[in-house]
This record gives C-alpha cells, structure tokens and sequence, in this order.
C-alpha cells in the first residue's frame, strides 16, 4: 500500500525483473555491475569522492561534480521558460514544474497532486498518518503563538508571518514575498504563462484555484451558501461581498471625499467621478465666485 501511496509501481507477485547484480544486503537487482557498486555505498557509507574546495565528500563522482559548482557559481542549465539558470539539471527540472503545473506525485488517499516527491510524503505523514503504515503523526509548534505546524517546513514559512522576513524577491520586479509558491504565482503575472487548462471550455488559468473556481460555472456547483438568505456562490469572495448586503458593512473609503462603499469596483468607478468634480472645481476661475467692489460714489 505504501508504494502505490507514493506513485511507485511494484512489480506485480515475486518476480524480479531481469537482471545480471544483486544487491547482497537488501536484494535490489541492478542491470550494470558499475550500478551495483554505486549502490553498495548507500549500506557501507564509503564516499570517495573529496570536494578539492572544502571537506565534503560524495559517493559518486557526478554528485561531486554538482557540488563544485556551489563554488564555481557555474549554472550550465538554462530555464527556457525564464532567465533563471541551474547547476544540475534535476534542480531544472523541478523549477520548470513551476511554469509547466506539472504535478507528478499523486496522493491515492484524497488524489491530490504535489510537484515534489518529499511534498507528498510530508502531506501523507500531516494528513493520513491514521491510515498509512510507518508514519506517526509529528507537531511541530511555533515558538511565538500557539499553532502547531505539521513539517519543520510548514513551521519555517508560518514564523516569516511573526519575523516579517521575505527571503523570495520577484525576477521582474520589486516584490518580495514569504512564500515561494507566492512567489512562482506572482512571476506568472510577468511571463503571462498558465499552466491550468480548463478541459470543458479550453480556458487556461495561472492558479489551481482560478481553475476550480472556473469550472464551477461548467459543474454548477456552488459550496459556498449565506446564512442569511437561500444563495449560494461559486467562490468565498463573492460570498463575502454579498453578505455585505446584509450586514452594510462598507470598508472602502474615497479619500477625497470620505465617502464608504461595500464593494472596491463602486470605489474605483466613483474615484473616476469624484477625481473629474474636483479637476473641474480647481481649474474653474477664481474671479467667478467673488464680489465685485465697486468704488465709493463721487
């Protein structure tokens, strides 16, 4: 179960596929003898492989390789997709999941899709652990408030929430951000990609959730229902904007004129408005609205 959990393929009954080497500690079957070896080295922990530049050491020569270029700066692999350029080509690969969607590792539990193999893993042991053997579930409190988060990752990014900091700087622009998948969401507004296709209608969106909501208006479906009244909407915002109807809430403040407004498209169509009246009164002719002094009769 594990296996099909994590997208692997098992060989169905005991057979093993056709091989020349095996592996005399756990019984993996390898094609090359020089593959083998390689292998032997991940139960006995040999690394013959020094970095010249500092004391790390490597199992394999081609991972040695990848390490130099941290000193090196060298980035040999160029994204086709942006500017940015990579040492290894298994760090490209996963980049260009940002502009493709791409999203190979599939959760058989609630089918959701992560782009990262430890992405899964991570949900399985936050979400699953109850039903999947070998995980135990782990909390990983903050040390500022009271939440807990479910991976030493989750509570990395949530403490950028109490420190402020924003280590992800946009390509294009200025924008900072806390999150890189804020980020990656962010840049597509720069190269315009969309990597979510609408199957119904062919429509292509930049964010899961766009799509989600989108297909919504092919499905009919609407979760998100008023408590106040019998509609239902399709998104939480169109939710929370129709209840303003209820409540006359009015969060949107001209500055101009200090009028309030429910909804941000009144606001800015009134901002037209209000912005053209005072043009209009500033340029108007000072002389029109003062008396006229006549000289004192002779």
């Amino acid at each position: 179960m594990f296996t099909q959990i994590l997208g692997l393929s098992a060989i169905p009954g005991n057979e093993k596929p056709p091989s020349l080497h095996s592996c005399s500690v756990c019984g993996k079957d390898f094609p090359y003898a020089s593959k083998l070896q390689r292998h032997l080295r991940t139960h006995s922990g040999e690394r013959p492989f020094p970095c010249s530049m500092c004391e790390k050491r490597f199992p394999e020569k081609g991972l040695l390789m990848i390490h130099e270029r941290v000193h090196t700066g060298e980035k040999p692999f160029p994204c086709t997709f942006c500017e940015k350029r990579f040492a290894s080509q298994g760090e490209l690969r996963l980049h260009r999941r940002t502009h493709t969607g791409e999203r190979p590792y599939h959760c058989s539990i609630c089918l959701k899709s992560f782009s990262r193999h430890w992405h899964l893993k991570t949900h399985l042991e936050a979400m699953h652990s109850e039903v999947v053997a070998g995980f135990t579930r782990k909390k990983f409190p903050c040390s500022d408030c009271e939440k807990s988060c479910n991976s030493a990752a989750e509570l990395r990014d949530h403490q950028r929430t109490h420190t402020g900091e924003r280590p992800f700087q946009c390509s294009f622009c200025d924008k900072r951000f806390a999150l890189s998948g804020t980020l990656v969401r962010h840049e597509r507004l720069h190269t315009g990609i969309t990597p979510y296709h609408c199957s119904d209608c062919g429509k292509t969106f930049a964010q899961q959730w766009t799509l989600t909501t989108h297909m919504r208006t092919h499905t009919g479906e609407k979760p998100y229902s008023c408590t106040q009244c019998d509609k239902s909407f399709v998104a939480p915002g169109e939710l929370r904007r129709h209840t303003r109807i209820h409540t006359g809430e009015k969060p949107y403040t001209c500055a101009d004129c200090g009028r309030h407004f429910s909804l941000a498209g009144t606001l800015r169509n009134h901002k037209r408005s209000c912005t053209q009246s005072k043009k209009e009164s500033d340029t108007e002719d000072p002389s029109a609205s003062r008396t006229t002094l006549l000289p004192p009769h002779i």
